[in-house]
């Protein structure tokens, strides 16, 4: 005898494959929205991670690294490799050498960057069956900075969006004139007694006259 567990169980299987068919069935008659690569290229967004390169400066022509080596450290696979060289004006990067095959693509080399010397690209058009052709010297990766378009982000742009908001500055008031109300205190000397408030008479009676009686108020 068949027990309720069973038919509950195979209630269920029935239920799911019937929705995944029906997903399979809504789509079945769609447009495919598959490219044909590389006949025709999607459009890459602008934060689009994609090859890592070198870049020049468009004003001096020359190179934007200056083998400070803050790439190397940060890396986390440790698949960058720099060498600087010292000149009287600035530094150089003697030699740059980047293991694509292992790259993790995190972008923390762009971020750390002082001069914007190595970007990602908005291509990923690199494949190839000998690992050997991914290991790019410097050179190499100039010329994938001029054959691609550069993403969106860079090192002082990344720097500047992750960095806190300054404090707005309270607008400077003007001080408020003193009140006429408000005058200063009468420091002055008080004035003399009046002529009113005299002394009383304290002279000598003369012969033959009577000496003067204090009022009785």
């Amino acid at each position: 005898m068949v027990s309720d567990g069973f038919w509950t169980e195979t209630g269920q299987l029935v239920r799911a494959v019937g929705r995944a068919m029906g997903v399979t069935f809504k789509n079945l008659l769609r447009r495919p929205i598959t490219v044909r690569y590389p006949t025709v290229k999607r459009v890459y967004p602008d934060r689009f991670r994609g090859l890592l390169a070198l870049t020049y400066d468009p004003q001096t022509g020359e190179e934007n690294c200056i083998g400070c080596r803050l790439c190397e450290y940060i890396c986390p696979p440790t698949v960058i490799k720099v060498e600087m060289l010292k000149a009287e004006k600035r530094n150089f990067a003697k030699t740059f050498t980047l293991e694509l095959y292992a790259c993790e693509f995190c972008e923390l080399c762009v971020q750390v960057c002082p001069t914007d010397a190595i970007i990602m690209m908005k291509s990923f058009d690199l494949a190839t069956a000998d690992r050997r052709e991914l290991l790019l010297d410097k050179d190499r990766l100039h010329a994938l900075g001029l054959q691609f378009d550069p993403s969106w982000a860079t090192g002082n742009r990344l720097r500047d969006m992750q960095a806190p908001p300054k404090a707005a500055k309270a607008p400077a008031h003007a001080p408020e004139p003193a009140s006429a109300a408000q005058s200063p205190p009468d420091r002055r000397a008080p004035e003399a007694t009046s002529a009113t408030q005299t002394s009383p008479d304290r002279r000598t009676a003369e012969p033959g006259e009577a000496a003067p009686t204090a009022k009785s108020e």
